[in-house]
């Protein structure tokens, strides 16, 4: 059993390492990152910390994906207190007080655990459920009366959770008269620390880390039978699933087709005949475009629509069974719920021209970034400019400086792209290691 920890700002890799030593430790847990971990029947994930507005925060069904795949998926103190509660009756374990508070409905806002922290984890405000614990403790204490803790609870909840700290609430308290309050709370906290996030984080930890633990089954019946997967399931695992088999490069599928999408010449005719085929429901593409041909017919479409996805020069030159082909190539972009976007690498055969080249080759890519990243980061792909981008793009595909937004969206359709965005999008993986390819050859 692999046991997988994302923790944060609530428990440090440091102390994480010391509760579970065998633990994978990972930065607070977001949108693919369950996914990406490859994780098998027996594996276990505690998640404890999770990101909200850097970047997409886990969704729910990445964690049903996991549980339905037989791992045990456990949560407490921060994110994981909140996506237990939210899955407890599918399977996910929830631990500690946070968890409880939430699913017995004592809790109910997500900025009661939401903190303000830096990007290595070092918290910069307070949760809210560790300043109630704290007032009410004071309280218990006899160190402020029950109205005067009600009041600072109040006080703490509607400042935001960006700007929760103590200082914030002195000043509040202060200017409503409470400014003693608060002071006798602080000291007693300064007496008395005590963090509930962390206390539950640990208890987590430790009981997933137990001999006890190991005979825990997840429990999946609440989904038997139930059309829970949607497109986004099968999306999300074709963006972040690894695809193949160990000691291949472990990438997912949708970077794989991205990088042929984008460099691969013959990718578009691959595509299009994958896409007549789907239409046609015949597995040749010369029956499938025949087939296409059949029953459709081009004057079935409007202006607009014909506009929309042809340049004008093939409007000019092209016959009318043809330009209906592109146009239904064209619209049959990255869209899972169809399932002529293939959803593991043996429903991409026929589609990748070289699978274990091309991820080899992404493989590089990505290792590149990483290096830059580090030893240079004002000079890391995410600081790429969108035209330049677009210019490595257009060159690429033979397209002039005379192309206009028409002429470069036909040609990212009739590779699979939504538009010309998305494929200029895509490049930025990979715009690196083609240069530095680029460069070499040209020595």
């Amino acid at each position: 059993m692999t046991l997988h920890v994302f923790s944060g700002p609530t428990l440090t890799a440091d102390r994480v390492r010391r509760l579970a030593p065998d633990a994978v430790c990972h930065p607070p847990v977001g949108h693919g990152d369950l996914l990406r971990l490859g994780a098998t029947a027996g594996d276990a994930v505690v998640i404890i910390d999770g990101v909200w507005h850097q970047r997409a925060p886990v969704r729910h069904k990445e964690i049903l994906l996991l549980l339905d795949a037989g791992v045990a998926v456990v949560g407490a103190a921060s994110m994981g207190a909140l996506r237990a509660a939210e899955l407890a009756a599918f399977g996910m374990l929830g631990v500690g007080r946070v968890f409880e508070a939430f699913r017995t409905g004592q809790l109910e806002a997500d900025d009661e655990v939401a903190v303000l922290h830096t990007s290595d984890g070092q918290q910069l405000t307070e949760a809210l459920v560790n300043l109630r614990c704290t007032i009410r403790g004071a309280a218990a204490a006899r160190q402020v009366t029950a109205d005067e803790a009600a009041a600072l609870e109040e006080m703490a909840r509607r400042l935001p959770y960006t700007r929760r700290t103590w200082t914030a609430l002195h000043r509040a308290a202060a200017a409503q008269g409470l400014g003693a309050a608060v002071q006798s709370v602080d000291l007693w906290r300064q007496a008395h620390p005590y963090d509930l996030k962390r206390q539950d984080a640990e208890h987590a930890l430790r009981w997933a880390d137990s001999p006890d633990f190991t005979s825990y089954q997840p429990f999946t019946d609440a989904l038997s039978g139930q059309p829970w997967r949607t497109s986004f399931t099968t999306l999300w695992q074709v963006l972040y699933a690894p695809a193949g088999q160990a000691p291949a490069p472990q990438l997912p599928l949708g970077a794989l087709m991205q990088y042929e999408q984008l460099y691969d010449p013959g990718f578009p005719q691959r595509w299009r005949n994958r896409v007549l085929a789907a239409i046609a429901r015949c597995s040749d593409p010369a029956e499938a475009e025949a087939a296409v041909d059949h029953g459709a017919h081009a004057d079935a479409l409007t202006a607009d629509q014909v506009a929309f996805w042809l340049t004008e020069a093939e409007l000019t030159a092209l016959d009318p069974a043809e330009m209906l082909r592109r146009v239904m190539v064209r619209s049959a972009t990255f869209d899972s719920a169809w399932d002529v976007w293939p959803a593991t690498r043996e429903d991409a055969a026929g589609l990748l021209a070289d699978p274990e080249a091309t991820a080899s080759t992404v493989a590089a890519a990505l290792e590149l970034n990483a290096a830059v990243a580090v030893e240079h980061p004002r000079y890391g792909v995410d600081r790429l400019a969108p035209d330049r981008l677009a210019r490595h793009v257009a060159a690429r595909w033979n397209l002039t400086g005379e192309a206009g937004a028409r002429e470069c969206d036909a040609a990212a359709r009739d590779r699979g792209f939504r538009d010309w965005s998305g494929a200029v999008g895509a490049a930025r993986s990979y715009y690196l290691l083609q240069r530095e390819r680029e460069r070499n050859a040209a020595q």
